[in-house]
């Protein structure tokens, strides 16, 4: 006896002809929609820095509080390279950090209670970021952005220095990483002891 083919049951739809087609971003298009990408993850990226440097002993507290000013100028840097390719601007940096404040701040990790597998998962979360934002300096400075437009300050985003500028965050997010990558294991193996 002959069986009859199953059915999904899913109706197959083609897409609605009188909808736009949008063409994917290219070029400062896409670069700004990137940057805004990392803009926000940097701001839960500094939310969980504080979670960390809250979380960790003491001796690990001093190595990680100078983290809080260079994530500050990756920011601002992030910001003026985002500035000159849209004139949209930047999302607003103090609602980032509010909203990413908010929503970390259930988790247990603090200077009274410290919970370590909450410590160890707040260090996995931050590195994973560094690493993401190592990724996208590394990829700004091997892109055009890094060429940057003629009559801008060498010094300014965008400018002549910018893959200058751009390959020195990507070593400092090394460094940044390699020192995460360290207290993970101190505070993982201790977890799992």
């Amino acid at each position: 006896m002959p069986r009859t083919p199953r059915t999904t049951g899913f109706p197959v739809r083609l897409p609605n002809p009188w909808l736009p087609v949008l063409a994917p971003a290219r070029g400062p298009t896409a670069v700004a929609t990137y940057l805004r990408v990392h803009l926000y993850g940097a701001a839960v990226g500094r939310s969980l820095l504080d979670h960390c440097i809250r979380a960790v002993d003491e001796r690990d507290r001093v190595r990680l509080l100078p983290l809080r000013a260079q994530f500050e100028e990756e920011m601002d840097t992030a910001a003026g390279l985002l500035s000159r390719l849209t004139p949209i601007g930047t999302p607003g940096r103090r609602l980032l950090r509010l909203s990413s404040g908010i929503t970390l701040s259930v988790l247990p990790v603090g200077p009274v209670f410290s919970d370590p597998l909450s410590r160890l998962g707040v260090l996995e979360a931050l590195r994973t970021l560094v690493v993401a934002k190592r990724s996208m300096w590394e990829l700004l400075s091997d892109s055009w952005v890094a060429d940057g437009p003629s009559g801008i300050d060498d010094d300014e985003p965008g400018g002549s220095g910018t893959r200058r500028v751009l390959e020195g965050l990507a070593d400092q997010a090394l460094a940044q990483e390699e020192l995460l990558e360290e207290l993970r294991r101190t505070y993982g193996l201790a977890v799992f002891e």
